[in-house]
């Protein structure tokens, strides 16, 4: 099958606890593909042992300020892009991954739960759907979404946008899926900003510019246990429903 966009693909360094018949896909940030992205894609592998799957939804266009993100945001079409995750879920499908999750930052949050709806209702659901800090429009019905796909939810509590990512966006996606039970759990971190667990240089410091997080603290050190707790849950949650 001939994918309309490029796919950077991310295998665990140690074959001894890959997972076989697995893949997650990873949805990007406003920004598009870029390092933070893709270190995030090689830890989420090596934690897991799970192929991971990027796809280029900018299709080679990368955002390095925020005017440029939001240009880039604005004009994808996400009904288009989700159409065409769900071209990647039947891709993946068949090479041999029957098991698959998905995950997004920001944006790619936000689109990690439309892709979940979409395949839902394509009676074809996916197995597990994480969004961290995005939440898509009422569009995309995530109250369809049905308990044969696991959700979560990562929140800050000092998140400001309002409406997409907000602790009233976390609470208003929880009732959403609130008839999915103990298969969703919406997890809210009360001291943290947006885009918490981006803790590469670049990514710090475009937090710090955005004022996402205080210029006074040292996020790498100071948000580590935070950020531990995160990608343990995100973890488990991948290991449960995807080996």
């Amino acid at each position: 099958m001939s994918l309309p966009f490029t796919v950077l693909e991310f295998d665990p360094k140690s074959t001894a606890k890959k997972v076989d018949g697995a893949a997650i896909i990873m949805l990007q940030e406003w920004w598009g593909i870029n390092d933070t992205i893709k270190s995030h894609a090689q830890h989420l592998s090596d934690l897991t042992g799970i192929h991971i799957a990027v796809p280029d939804l900018y299709k080679g266009k990368v955002g390095l300020t925020a005017e440029e993100a939001s240009h880039l945001m604005n004009g994808l079409d996400w009904e288009l892009a989700v159409k065409e995750l769900g071209q990647l879920v039947e891709h993946l499908r068949g090479q041999g991954y029957a098991k698959i999750g998905a995950i997004g930052f920001c944006m790619g949050g936000a689109l990690s739960l439309a892709l979940a709806s979409a395949a839902t209702q394509a009676k074809a659901p996916i197995q597990a759907a994480i969004a961290c800090y995005g939440t898509p429009p009422d569009d995309f019905k995530v109250e369809s979404i049905t308990p044969e796909t696991a959700v979560q939810g990562h929140f800050a509590g000092k998140d400001k946008q309002v409406g997409f990512s907000d602790p009233a966006a976390a609470d208003a996606l929880e009732v959403k899926l609130a008839h999915l039970g103990n298969r969703c759990n919406i997890f809210r971190y009360p001291e943290q900003g947006h885009a918490f667990l981006n803790d590469d240089d670049w990514g710090i410091s475009k937090r710090k510019e955005l004022g996402f997080v205080s210029k006074e603290i040292d996020p790498k050190k100071d948000e580590q246990a935070v950020r531990d707790q995160a990608w343990q849950r995100i973890t488990l949650l991948f290991l449960d429903t995807l080996q």
